[in-house]
């Protein structure tokens, strides 16, 4: 290990010694850099290597050649070039190389790797770790379109960029996003040539290209390089492939010039010729485009968010349109022909005659009277969802167009949609969600008048639906923006059953503790009764079960929320005598978790740390929040931090001790540790939320996305 290590200082020398004889590092900062490689060299060829090992060593080199540019950059003098330039990016790329042979499999060192070289400019190294990392992981579909996006973008190597892609969807025929790249390389490459030719004046059709080599002067040619005008006659000869005699008095070269030209205008026949124009030629029609789809569809035929890929990817283009209307139209009708009993789809579909214009376009009126129609037609059916999609697609519009007689249309649309729903009986909960909020934020009465015609309506909303989180929470929220007795008279009735059904919901939970403490502060409450509200909170949130899943996420949240924002609550009323007694309380009558106890912990420093009976606290504090979880280092870190700096050093070392015997990796841990005394460790938050209470609640604040 340690030859290995001096054979790689020795290759330093000469590129030490370019850097120290051109005055770009002095003698003392070469030792450094030298002494920090080594240091770097022999934690690599540990005997188990560590990912972060590698990457501080490529860190470390990549802000030492920035510097060494900068400092290059000042040196006007010498401009030449020697080995120091070239050996910071190659010992970077070396580095890189020894990494990937340890962790060949880490697809975001590969993805770091390619970024280097790319804003190195190495091309042809770059060709190369594009094809190490293709051979090495072929089912990465991100490596695949990196690389066909590197061809075309960079080397405009259509030819290439189609290769790549057609081998990754061989070999992964089921990945949608390779036939939704490949499609999109196909109409950026057809909308390239468009854009190309209409700048150079060269235009798709027989008819546009004769106007404009005949001068038309009432064509558009604001984005057009203005041709030199010719007669039909000569336009004519010019299709029939006829030559001019070359001119006698030319000399020599510029004759045989002429003959060649002759012969390769003579090559190009009339059924050559009409293949360049757009009309007629497969490329720039978007048929390789439409056969990747129609594969697509074959391999894929049952995925209805894969069909609306190719249909977003088609329509986000402007001008030049790539793909003409009739494949636009092919691929509506495959959606509506396989997904005609999905309401998405048929949303999508309806859509189509309002999506071909801007909102600003002559077109677009008529295309929102057409996509009308077509959703009331779908809404026939009577499918709760199809009236949703219609609700929402129309409220879509009404905030994008600024023309006051459609504004007054889609508004008359909507609220048909409402009145049509409500007479069929169709109440399901989105729909109710979207009929509230578009009461609260498009009528033009009064907040109070339309306030309470939204809280009849979700009042009905929540009888039918009573599971609905989203209803519940919508309904507490309107309401207290009603007046103090109105809250008081319907609240507590509303929370008492929502707690019973919504026990994990966070968000009720939430507007429940800022009920209490708004209750309190208006005297609507006595501090006996919104302590007995806390307590019976905390027993309910302590008996929920474990979150031991991804579903259950909110739980560990409720749990520790509870029990500060009761502790914030206490805090704010008794001060930290009564937060101690609280918390000691707690302690003994539920588990309590690491946020708890950081939560105490944060009360207590914000009270004091100079006094000795606020610093014996916060110690027992920490051991108990350790205890919780003796390899979590950020509680060590902060516990550390704490005593450093109350200058209770013996005991910051003692924990130093004990943590390094804890936690996993004792080494990583000793680095953290020298970042905190250095000043460059933050401490993180510990998951203790605080409670933003009494807010004025209006509109904006009881709407729901």
């Amino acid at each position: 290990m340690a030859d290995t290590v001096q054979f790689y200082m020795e290759e330093m020398i000469p590129e030490m010694r370019d850097l120290e004889q051109k005055g770009i590092f002095s003698k003392t900062e070469i030792k450094s850099i030298i002494k920090q490689r080594q240091k770097f060299e022999y934690a690599l060829k540990r005997r188990i290597s560590k990912k972060a090992d590698f990457l501080r060593y490529i860190e470390y080199e990549m802000n030492l050649e920035a510097l060494r540019k900068k400092r290059r950059a000042r040196m006007v003098s010498d401009t030449k070039k020697s080995i120091s330039d070239y050996a910071g990016p190659r010992r970077i790329y070396f580095i890189y190389k020894r990494c990937l042979i340890k962790f060949k499999g880490d697809i975001s060192i590969w993805l770091q790797y390619i970024d280097f070289a790319k804003k190195t400019g190495a091309t042809r190294t770059l060709g190369k770790i594009f094809a190490q990392a293709i051979q090495l992981h072929p089912t990465n579909e991100k490596m695949w379109i990196l690389a066909a996006a590197w061809e075309w973008e960079e080397n405009a190597n259509i030819v290439a960029a189609r290769v790549l892609l057609q081998r990754a969807i061989r070999l992964n025929t089921t990945t949608e996003s390779l036939w939704h790249e490949y499609f999109r390389l196909e109409l950026v490459y057809i909308a390239k040539i468009l854009a190309r030719r209409q700048v150079l004046g060269i235009d798709a059709s027989n008819k546009e290209a004769e106007d404009d080599l005949l001068g038309d002067e009432e064509a558009d040619t604001d984005n057009m390089i203005k041709l030199p005008g010719v007669t039909g006659e000569e336009y004519s000869e010019f299709l029939k492939g006829d030559d001019a005699e070359v001119d006698e008095s030319k000399n020599s070269s510029k004759a045989k010039q002429g003959k060649k030209e002759k012969k390769k205008r003579e090559a190009l026949t009339e059924e050559k010729a009409e293949a360049l124009q757009t009309e007629k030629n497969p490329v720039l029609r978007g048929d390789i485009a439409m056969v990747v789809f129609r594969n697509g569809v074959e391999t894929i035929p049952a995925s209805f968010p894969f069909r609306k890929g190719f249909l977003d990817i088609a329509n986000s283009f402007i001008k030049p349109k790539p793909l003409k209307e009739g494949s636009i139209q092919e691929i509506y009708d495959s959606i509506e022909q396989d997904f005609k009993d999905l309401p998405e789809a048929r949303a999508l579909v309806a859509r189509r005659t309002i999506d071909a214009y801007k909102v600003d376009e002559e077109g677009y009126a008529l295309g929102v009277a057409e996509t009308v129609k077509e959703f009331w037609t779908a809404c026939e059916s009577g499918d709760a969802k199809m009236f949703e999609l219609f609700a929402q697609n129309m409220t879509w519009e009404h905030r994008k167009t600024k023309e006051e007689n459609l504004k007054l249309y889609f508004s008359k649309t909507i609220d048909r949609i409402f009145s049509t729903a409500n007479k069929k009986k169709i109440h399901s909960e989105a729909l109710y969600l979207l009929h509230v909020n578009w009461m609260l934020s498009s009528s033009t009465q009064s907040f109070d008048v339309i306030s309470k015609k939204a809280l009849a309506v979700l009042d009905k909303a929540v009888a039918e639906h009573p599971e609905s989180t989203a209803l519940t929470i919508q309904q507490i929220r309107l309401l207290r923006s009603f007046s103090r007795s109105e809250q008081i008279a319907r609240l507590p009735e509303i929370f008492a059953r929502a707690l019973k059904i919504h026990t994990e919901s966070f968000e009720v939970w939430r507007e429940y503790a800022t009920f209490l403490r708004t209750a309190y502060r208006e005297e609507d409450m006595t501090k006996e009764q919104v302590e007995e509200a806390f307590l019976e909170a905390v027993r309910i949130t302590t008996t929920l079960l474990p979150d031991v899943t991804e579903e259950r996420a909110d739980i560990g949240l409720i749990k520790q929320s509870v029990s500060s924002w009761f502790l914030d609550w206490m805090n704010e009323t008794e001060g930290i005598e009564g937060v101690r007694r609280l918390y000691q309380s707690l302690m003994k009558r539920s588990l309590p978790d690491l946020g708890f106890f950081m939560a105490c912990i944060q009360l207590e420093k914000e009270n004091s740390v100079d006094q000795p009976e606020s610093r014996k606290a916060i110690a027992m504090l920490y051991e108990k929040a350790i205890h919780t979880n003796e390899k979590n280092e950020d509680t060590y870190l902060s516990f550390l931090k704490f005593l450093n700096e109350t200058g209770q050093i013996e005991a910051a070392n003692k924990v130093m001790w004990r943590a390094g015997k804890a936690v996993e990796n004792g080494d990583t841990f000793s680095q953290r540790y020298s970042e905190l005394l250095e000043g460059q460790w933050v401490e993180p938050s510990f998951g203790v939320t605080k409670l933003e209470l009494d807010m004025d609640v209006g509109t904006e604040d009881v709407t729901m996305s």
